[in-house]
């Protein structure tokens, strides 16, 4: 049995002392003996969580569970670098610009583009026609989707299950650590909720 995880820093474990062994998804796939196959990254994007899904040979997992991330990031393939970039509104407005690895025209096009043309309604409308993606490509499969709401924002998309660290409607609330991630005891309870789907 195999067991496909992705999302941000929340799936892959950030602020536990030791993630691939205390994270939810470790957590699950030991609860039903499965090997646990995790490829979430720390500031990922809903962009790349589906794009990972669409180069994936899903056959080979029994269950699929994927996280919705913030709205506002996005990611694009640096020529430069070679690989995809992963880039967020928090970082442009934390450091005033998008990302040192960008050369200075690209950093000029990420700050305009945060400034003229995102607005929350467009990161909303993203998110949705993402989720709704992601349940398409799935609906074949054992899946869950799951969004995991922190700041301020909440998830768009339809899921599965929404875990939140601040009071909200219709979510399970995951205790936190100050930086905003799940504790590990907020990931024995985000795993506790999945096992019990998966269960069903």
């Amino acid at each position: 049995m195999k067991f496909y995880f992705d999302g941000c820093s929340h799936t892959w474990g950030a602020g536990l002392k030791t993630p691939e062994l205390s994270r939810y998804s470790k957590i699950v796939s030991d609860h039903f003996g499965a090997e646990e196959h995790n490829i979430a990254r720390r500031g990922g994007s809903d962009k790349r969580v589906l794009r990972n899904l669409l180069a994936t040979d899903l056959e080979e997992y029994d269950w699929i569970v994927v996280q919705l991330t913030c709205r506002n990031r996005t990611e694009f393939f640096c020529d430069d670098n070679k690989k995809w970039i992963q880039i967020n509104l928090e970082t442009q407005r934390r450091k005033g610009k998008t990302s040192s690895r960008l050369s200075d025209i690209k950093n000029r096009f990420w700050s305009y583009y945060w400034r003229d043309i995102y607005t929350e309604e467009l990161g909303r409308i993203n998110q949705l026609t993402i989720g709704h993606a992601m349940r398409n490509l799935l609906k074949d499969k054992k899946h869950l989707i799951i969004g995991i709401s922190n700041h301020g924002q909440t998830v768009q998309a339809p899921v599965d299950y929404n875990f939140t660290n601040f009071e909200s409607h219709n979510t399970i609330k995951y205790k936190s650590e100050r930086t905003n991630h799940p504790s590990e005891e907020g990931h024995k309870q985000i795993a506790s909720e999945i096992i019990k789907c998966i269960s069903i």
